[in-house]
């Protein structure tokens, strides 16, 4: 009885040791040919798409911006008038926008600009509310845009004291 156990467990020994050798050579080979790709904070400056195919070859394939390059960009800035009364900044309000795959979607507002990139489509703008603040929109906050556009988004946020 114990003889057959230990037949039982000869197969399964050796598809565990093949598995494990089989992925320390993929390991090592998809190591070098990544080591290759060099990033910066959150920006990637070069990106890789590994592919195993069934053969077991590895195909790397990079562009230098990957899916970020197909898309517009759309820059959006908050600007704040208190009037010597109010006491909020732009970056009090957060802006949302609405599009097909925004990066990034939402935000807090900026004076100098974020930059969003949309994929192709429709898109807009909004923002919170806070009291006594009126919001206006340039015409650029909403509409559509190519892979290829860059517009500007100017949001203006105005106290205005209500009695």
């Amino acid at each position: 009885m114990k003889f057959a156990s230990k037949l039982f467990l000869l197969p399964f020994l050796f598809v565990l040791m093949t598995s494990l050798f089989t992925l320390t050579c993929f390991g090592s080979e998809l190591d070098s040919k990544l080591s290759n790709d060099t990033y910066t904070g959150t920006n990637f400056s070069k990106t890789s798409q590994i592919d195993l195919t069934s053969k077991g070859s590895i195909n790397n394939s990079s562009s230098a911006l990957g899916k970020e390059e197909s898309k517009g960009a759309l820059i959006v800035k908050v600007t704040t008038l208190n009037g010597g009364q109010g006491r909020n900044f732009s970056s009090d309000f957060i802006v949302n926008i609405h599009a097909n795959d925004p990066v990034p979607d939402v935000f807090k507002g900026n004076v100098s600009g974020t930059v969003i990139k949309l994929s192709m489509g429709m898109y807009s703008v909004t923002t919170s509310s806070i009291p006594n603040y009126n919001t206006s929109f340039s015409s650029d906050c909403n509409g559509g845009i190519m892979k290829v556009e860059t517009k500007n988004c100017n949001i203006v946020m105005t106290y205005s004291k209500t009695g």
